[in-house]
């Protein structure tokens, strides 16, 4: 089985609406469009103002929607309505998601649900994509599906290799030209690891073909590289994790001097003072005064904060002693309609 796409429309009525008609996003049209399963009705009208109800429990939750497509190798088995909709509903039941509707198309489903429950409480979304994958991996064995390799969010062996996917953007510039700038810096990156590994000769090979390397660090000491190119700058979240200082030292890259980014980098003035003839950091004089300030801000913040709930009359969430705990229990759970 594919690992799930998963992505956060902002507009439930354009998603549904684009899950529901006959022509896919180029215009082809669809061998199949079925609702197999939904809890949240099967018309367009009723799913979008189920969604907005439940958005109006919340309405500080600006990303409550998921937009899910999962989908088998050519090379698995074929799969019935029924299978289609017992692995949707797997996977809203493994990620927290109680109200939904899933959607057969040619050879995958598409999933739009949301993260707020009836209750008014919201599933949370931390880590979604690594749990989304690893409930995709048990999915695989339950139902006797060909296995698929984990990605690197998963696997950190493969974070040495990751390369971020190509957007719509790209794709289009692949087409039109054989490639993007994302393919080209990345291309030169590796022939220069390749032929000499050193920082020294890195720099000057990028810098004859236009890209500017360099080594910054960010608040928490964490020094990190980025590459300019036509104006614009690159880092591991545009390249990919393989693009990363830590894996590129890996890789083989031998930075000037110490092998450590951030004794290439000069400390930062909000880092504690040292003294000359010690290497250990002195704590600066005033630090007891400044935490109790930051307590007595601390205590401020809460008594601001309670004071607001009580002239609201009412929080944004329903009270409980968890937001974000397990759900309903299962005997509990909104009927599915077929």
């Amino acid at each position: 089985m594919g690992i799930a796409k998963i992505s956060r429309p902002r507009r439930a009525a354009s998603t549904v609406r684009y899950l529901l008609r006959p022509l896919d996003h180029a215009g082809r049209e669809r061998g199949q469009v079925a609702v197999i399963g939904s809890t949240i009705g099967k018309t367009r009208e009723v799913a979008v103002s189920f969604l907005s109800a439940l958005a109006q429990l919340r309405p500080r939750l600006r990303r409550h929607l998921y937009h899910v497509s999962i989908s088998v190798p050519p090379n698995d088995r074929e799969l019935s309505r029924s299978g289609w909709a017992a692995i949707g509903r797997a996977w809203c039941a493994g990620m927290g998601i109680e109200n939904y509707m899933i959607v057969l198309h040619d050879a995958h489903i598409h999933i739009i649900g949301s993260r707020i429950r009836l209750d008014g409480t919201a599933v949370s979304d931390t880590f979604d994509y690594r749990r989304s994958e690893l409930l995709l991996r048990k999915i695989e064995t339950e139902f006797g599906l060909v296995p698929t390799s984990s990605s690197h969010v998963v696997d950190k062996a493969r974070q040495l290799t990751h390369q971020r996917a190509r957007s719509l953007k790209e794709l289009r510039a692949v087409r039109r030209d054989g490639s993007s700038h994302k393919d080209f810096i990345r291309t030169a990156i590796d022939d220069a690891l390749a032929k000499a590994p050193d920082e020294a000769h890195l720099r000057t090979a990028l810098a004859e073909v236009g890209i500017n390397m360099t080594i910054e660090q960010a608040a928490d000491c964490a020094a990190y590289v980025l590459f300019g190119f036509r104006g614009r700058r690159y880092g591991k979240r545009a390249l990919g994790q393989g693009y990363s200082l830590t894996h590129l030292l890996a890789k083989g890259l031998q930075l000037s001097g110490p092998q450590s980014a951030s004794a290439q980098l000069p400390r930062p003035p909000w880092a504690l003072n040292e003294a000359s003839n010690s290497k250990a950091p002195q704590i600066a004089g005033h630090h007891d005064e400044a935490v109790r300030r930051l307590r007595g801000f601390g205590r401020e913040a809460h008594q601001a904060i309670e004071r607001y709930r009580a002239r609201d009359g009412i929080d944004n969430a329903p009270p409980g002693p968890d937001l974000y705990g397990t759900g309903p229990e299962p005997g509990d759970e909104p009927p599915d309609v077929t």
